[in-house]
């Protein structure tokens, strides 16, 4: 089974953060990570990516200092980019020791409600054929009930009709 590790990091700049990268790297050992919200691009990015450890990658820049998603992996998977987005990244995965593959979607959608109604209709259309396993992760900025939300502001409940009816 491929191993996946979806993390929203709000940053990823500075040694410390490499270091927790590289202590979670070991200890999980994961086939793929994928890196939400890093607020690096270019050379310090592609740095970055040069020391993580992972054979492969695949970048959306952010924009300023808003998404960007970064996904590594290792040879032991391959992956085929599908559909790309501001707001993801869709691929086909293969497992090449068990031989078996699946649909795999990074997700960073935007904080803007406007912005992140859009992609659920991008992702309907990629929705694979019955039967097909299909892995969905990282930070939707929505929520199906108000009861998944603690703190925060009061204005913004991030309750998404159209998230909630993707899933059902």
């Amino acid at each position: 089974m491929v191993k996946v590790i979806f993390w929203n990091v709000q940053g990823a700049l500075g040694s410390y953060f490499f270091r927790c990268f590289n202590l979670m790297v070991q200890v999980q050992k994961p086939d793929i990570v994928a890196l939400f919200e890093p607020r690096i691009s270019g050379r310090k990015a592609d740095s970055f990516i040069r020391r993580s450890g992972f054979d492969n990658s695949y970048r959306v820049e952010a924009t300023g200092f808003s998404g960007g998603i970064w996904v590594l992996w290792r040879s032991s998977v391959r992956l085929d980019v599908v559909a790309v987005s501001s707001q993801f990244v869709h691929g086909w995965c293969y497992d090449i020791a068990r031989q078996k593959y699946c649909f795999i979607t990074f997700m960073y959608a935007s904080p803007n409600n406007s912005k992140r109604s859009l992609v659920w209709n991008h992702l309907r259309a990629l929705e694979p054929t019955q039967g097909t396993a299909w892995v969905m992760g990282g930070d939707f900025n929505a929520t199906v009930s108000p009861l998944e939300r603690e703190g925060g502001s009061v204005n913004r409940l991030g309750v998404c009709s159209k998230f909630n009816d993707f899933f059902i």
